[in-house]
Formats: C-alpha cells, sequence, structure tokens
C-alpha cells in the first residue's frame, strides 16, 4: 500500500516510472531538437551581437545559478549545518580563485617585431618597433568545456550498461575520483594544443610578417621565423594546459573536501574559468567596437 502512494506521488511530480518506446522516441527528439535551437541561437549572437553565442549561453547559465547557490550556502550556515567561518573560507577562496585567473588571462609573452624605413605613399615612414602578444592561455575556455563534454559522456555509456563490471569501471570516472581527474587533465592538455594550433598559425604569422617587412630581431625572416614563433607557442601553451588543469581541479577539489557540492558546480574552476573567460572576451570586443566607431566618426569630421 505505501509503494503504491509512493509510484502514485512520483507520477504526480511527471516521472517516468516505466518509460515506453514512444515516450524515450519524444525524449530523444526534443531534447536534439532543443540542442539545434541553443546552437541556431549562438550562432545568430555571434553574427548579429557581442561576443561568442555558445559561450555566452552557457555564460548565462552559470551567472544565474550563481545566486542560489550562494543564497543557499548562508541558508545553511544559518541554520547551522556549515559553520559561518566554513562559509567566509569559500567566498575568499573563490575571490582567489577569480582573481587568479584574471591576472593570467591578462598575461601575455611579447614578442617584437622592427619595421624598417619604407615608403608609404608618397611619405617615408620611420623605423618603428611593435610587440606581437601571445597569450599564455590561447585556447580560452574550450578546452575544459570539450573535456567536460567527453567525460559526461563516457560516464553516460557505463551508465547503460546493466553489468556490474563496467558499473564499476565507470564509478572511477566520477568526479573526485583518480581517473576523473587523469583523464580530465589529459583531454585538457590535448584540447588546448589542438585548439591553439587552429587559433593560430606560426607559417601564416611569418608570411604576413615577411610580406610587411617586418621581422623578429636576431631571427631571419620566413622559415626561422615560423620556427621561433612555434616554440614559443609550443611552451606557452604547456604553461597555459598546466594552468587550465590546476584552475578546473583545485577549487572543485576543495569545495567538495569542504562540503559544498553545490559550491563545487557553480563556483568550480570550470564554471569561473568561463565567467571570467567570457566577461574578458566580450568586454575587449565592445571595447574595440567603441574604438572603431569613434575613428570613424573623428574620420569623417
Amino acid at each position: 500500500f505505501q509503494s503504491f502512494w509512493i509510484a502514485k506521488g512520483l507520477e504526480s511530480q511527471g516521472l517516468a516510472l516505466q518509460p515506453r518506446l514512444t515516450f524515450k522516441i519524444s525524449t530523444i527528439i526534443t531534447l536534439t531538437a532543443g540542442t539545434a535551437f541553443i546552437m541556431w541561437l549562438g550562432e545568430q549572437i555571434t553574427e548579429k551581437g557581442i561576443g561568442n553565442g555558445i559561450s555566452i549561453i552557457i555564460f548565462a547559465g552559470i551567472v544565474a545559478r550563481m545566486p542560489e547557490v550562494l543564497f543557499s550556502t548562508i541558508a545553511l550556515a544559518r541554520t547551522g549545518e556549515i559553520t559561518p567561518l566554513a562559509v567566509f573560507v569559500l567566498l575568499f577562496f573563490s575571490l582567489a580563485t577569480i582573481g587568479s585567473i584574471v591576472f593570467v588571462e591578462r598575461s601575455h609573452r611579447k614578442i617584437p617585431v622592427q619595421y624598417p624605413r619604407r615608403m608609404v605613399g608618397n611619405q617615408l615612414a620611420q623605423a618603428q618597433t611593435q610587440y606581437m602578444p601571445l597569450k599564455v592561455n590561447m585556447a580560452g575556455v574550450i578546452p575544459p568545456i570539450f573535456a567536460s563534454a567527453f567525460l559526461v559522456l563516457v560516464a553516460t555509456i557505463f551508465s547503460f550498461s546493466i553489468s556490474e563490471f563496467w558499473q564499476d569501471i565507470g564509478s572511477y570516472f566520477l568526479p573526485g575520483q583518480i581517473g576523473y581527474i587523469l583523464l580530465f587533465v589529459f583531454l585538457i592538455v590535448v584540447f588546448c594544443f589542438f585548439y591553439t594550433a587552429v587559433v593560430f598559425n606560426p607559417v601564416e604569422v611569418a608570411e604576413n610578417l615577411k610580406k610587411n617587412g617586418g621581422f623578429i630581431p636576431t631571427v631571419r625572416p620566413g622559415k626561422q621565423t615560423s620556427d621561433f614563433l612555434y616554440s614559443v607557442l609550443r611552451r606557452l601553451t604547456v604553461w597555459g594546459a598546466i594552468y587550465i588543469s590546476i584552475v578546473c581541479i583545485v577549487p572543485q577539489m576543495f569545495y567538495l573536501e569542504m562540503g559544498a557540492s553545490q559550491f563545487a558546480h557553480v563556483f568550480g574552476g570550470t564554471a569561473v574559468l568561463i565567467v571570467v573567460g567570457v566577461t574578458l572576451d566580450t568586454a575587449s570586443q565592445i571595447e574595440s567596437m567603441i574604438v572603431a566607431r569613434n575613428y570613424e566618426a573623428y574620420m569623417n569630421k
């Protein structure tokens, strides 16, 4: 009798206790259509708006949950489930994580580029030295997003198995387990090198410098310049991968050890890295648009 009313209560909450084939098909279609709509909406934001559309949608989902988690943590402190000192430590660690991410995301390696005297129209341009900034984290927020998606896929595949052996293996890839941490770090390193190679091509940059008459001091134009840029980029990518791995692993483990699992999901390293990265990129795009409009207005005058 009790199990009957429990089942009735679950049905009243909209849970499918025995899903049929039609329910599974409709669920797959609904999730696929929703994903396609989100992707289309992100592309529209990218083309007609400001910033990367998909990143902004993910950013909005994370930021929308932050006040709820913060208020729930304060409520737990009021009820005595956690101490006020623990809440202060959590907030201080979150602010320290945000400050560290902002500092590293703003850091870059300056490579000097010299331009000799050359004729620009009818005028002789003087020799000048400019700097090519290479960010420490060239890949941005893409590596942790791809790595997290891959880990969710792996955990989902293991959960579908009815064998206890495969379910036990899948338990090693849950958040906080050693298998999850090792695979997560490995995927972050792989995606860092892959995405950096996509967004920055040393051969193309070296050719553009050669066409414009620019050169890096003590480095010959052409192949030696591309090799030099590749070596610098490789070292930066190694440090960037280490930085992203630390940011994505250490805060999450700290929050789990403190017993704040909800805090780890929203204020964890991956979520904060996405929020800070999207905010800085969007702000830089807004600033560049304002400068371009002011320049156009000045030239029109």
